[in-house]
C-alpha cells in the first residue's frame, strides 16, 4: 500500500477572494479536488476500475436476459419502491467550508448568497441525475412487469419534483438549531419521501400527484415555519468535516493515509464485541481496536455494503450471476476493510504504550478475518434460498471460502510489509 502525506492547512485567500464569493466557491473547489485527485490514481491500480467495469457490463448482460424471461407475478412496484425511494429521500450538502472560516468569512455573512447557491447547485445536480438515471435503469423493467405502467416522461417529471422538495426540507434541516426539531424535521422527509414514491407506483396520475402535491406542500410549510438560523456555521463545518472523513476513509482503502479526525458513533449495543477482550494485557490492542470499529465510519460504510449484496443477491438468486455478484461485493468489503489498517496507526502513544507490533498486527488479522467471515456467511444466504442445483450452491461457497482466504492471505502481507517498512524507519 502506498503511503502519501496529507497537510493540513489553513484557509488561504488570494486576492479578491473575499470581495467575490463566487470565485472563492471554485477555489475550495479546486483545492478539495486537487488534495483528492493524487489518491485516485492508486484506487484504480487496485484493481477496482476493471472490477466495476466488469460488473457492469456483467449487470448489464444479466438485465437485459432477466426483461426477457420476467417471471410472473415478479413484484415490479416493491422492487421500486426499495430501488428509488432512498435517492428521492437522501440529500446532503457539500459547501467546502472550513472551521476557520467563522473568523474569517464571518463579516462577510450578509455576501455568502452567491457562495451558497453554487453550493446547492454543486450538490443537486449529481443527486438528482443519479435519481433519474435510476429511473431509467428502472423503466424498461417497470414497462414489462407492471400492468398499468405510467409514462416515462410523467415519472421522471413526479421524481424530479419530489427530488426538489425533499432537497428543501434538507436545507431547512441544516439552518434549524434545536436537534430535537431537526430530528422530527428528518424523520418527516424520510417518510413523505417513502410515501411519495409509493403514490406514484400504486395509485392512478390523478390520485397519486393530488396526493404528493398537496402533501409536499404542507411538508415544505413545516420546514418554512419552524425556527432556524440564518446561516448555521457550526453545522455548516461540521457537516463538510463528515463528508470529508467518508471520502478519505474511502481512500484510506487503497493509500496510506495518516488518521484523521474521524466521526464517532455511540452504539452502546456493540459494547459486549469489545468487552470479551477487557482486562487481559495480550489483548489490550484488539480491545481498543474493536472498540474503535464498532464506534467508526467504517462500520456503516461495510454495513451497507452488506445489505445492498444481499438485497441484490436476493433479486438474482436463481441466476448463476449470482456467483460473480457475490466475489464482486467481497472484493467491495475486503478493499474498504483495508482501513482497519489506519486505524490508530498513526498514533504517538503506541511509541510509550507497551504494546508489540506482532501484537497490534494480530488485532488487525483477527478483526479481518471476523469481518470477512460475516460477510461470506451473510452474503451466501440469498443464494440457498435460490433455485440453483446444489452443486452450484456448493462451488460458489466454496469459491467465496477460497475468496476470503485469499483477502486474509493479501491482508496477512500487507501487514509484514508495513512491519519491515516500520523497521526500516526506525
Amino acid at each position: 500500500m502506498a503511503r502519501l502525506d496529507r497537510k493540513v492547512r489553513a484557509p488561504k485567500f488570494q486576492a479578491g477572494l473575499l470581495s467575490n464569493t463566487e470565485q472563492l466557491w471554485r477555489y475550495r473547489v479546486n483545492e478539495f479536488w486537487s488534495e483528492v485527485i493524487p489518491y485516485l490514481g492508486y484506487v484504480i491500480q487496485s484493481g477496482l476500475g476493471f472490477v466495476l467495469a466488469f460488473a457492469f457490463i456483467g449487470g448489464t448482460a444479466l438485465y437485459a436476459s432477466f426483461l426477457d424471461h420476467i417471471p410472473p407475478g415478479f413484484p415490479v412496484r416493491e422492487l421500486g419502491w426499495i430501488l428509488l425511494s432512498p435517492s428521492v429521500a437522501y440529500m446532503t450538502y457539500r459547501t467546502f467550508l472550513q472551521s476557520a472560516d467563522l473568523g474569517y468569512l464571518l463579516r462577510i455573512e450578509h455576501r455568502m448568497n452567491g457562495y451558497i447557491k453554487r453550493s446547492i447547485r454543486y450538490s443537486l445536480t449529481p443527486r438528482l441525475s443519479l435519481l433519474l438515471v435510476l429511473c431509467l435503469v428502472y423503466w424498461p423493467l417497470y414497462s414489462r412487469a407492471d400492468q398499468a405502467p405510467k409514462p416515462l416522461l410523467l415519472l421522471l417529471l413526479a421524481f424530479a419534483l419530489m427530488k426538489l422538495v425533499t432537497a428543501y426540507g434538507a436545507w431547512g434541516e441544516r439552518h434549524m438549531h434545536d436537534s430535537r426539531l431537526k430530528l422530527i424535521a428528518r424523520l418527516i422527509r424520510y417518510i413523505w419521501s417513502w410515501g411519495a414514491v409509493a403514490c406514484w407506483l400504486w395509485l392512478d396520475i390523478g390520485t397519486a400527484g393530488l396526493v404528493t402535491g398537496v402533501s409536499g406542500l404542507l411538508y415544505m410549510a413545516v420546514v418554512w415555519k419552524m425556527p432556524k438560523l440564518r446561516f448555521p456555521w457550526e453545522e455548516h463545518n461540521a457537516l463538510e468535516q463528515v463528508h470529508r472523513n467518508r471520502i478519505f476513509t474511502f481512500l484510506s482503502g487503497f493509500v496510506d493515509l495518516p488518521t484523521m479526525n474521524e466521526r464517532r458513533f455511540s452504539r452502546p449495543w456493540l459494547n459486549g464485541l469489545g468487552n470479551r477482550y477487557a482486562f487481559q494485557k495480550p489483548y489490550a490492542y484488539r480491545y481498543l481496536l474493536t472498540k474503535t470499529f464498532v464506534r467508526s465510519e467504517l462500520l456503516g460504510i461495510l454495513v451497507r455494503l452488506m445489505v445492498i449484496g444481499v438485497i441484490l443477491l436476493w433479486w438474482t438468486k436463481h441466476s448463476v450471476w449470482s456467483a460473480l455478484l457475490l466475489l464482486f461485493f467481497l472484493l467491495a468489503i475486503h478493499a474498504q476493510s483495508k482501513a482497519i489498517l489506519q486505524l490508530h496507526r498513526h498514533d504517538v502513544w503506541l511509541k510509550l504504550y507497551p504494546v508489540t507490533r506482532e501484537e497490534r498486527s494480530s488485532a488487525v488479522l483477527a478483526l479481518t478475518r471476523q469481518v470477512l467471515g460475516i460477510s461470506v456467511v451473510l452474503l451466501m444466504l440469498p443464494l440457498w434460498w435460490g433455485s440453483t442445483d446444489l452443486r452450484f450452491k456448493g462451488s460458489v461457497l466454496l469459491g467465496a471460502v477460497l475468496a476470503g482466504l485469499f483477502f486474509y492471505w493479501r491482508r496477512k502481507s500487507t501487514l509484514q510489509r508495513i512491519a519491515l517498512n516500520e523497521e526500516e524507519e526506525e
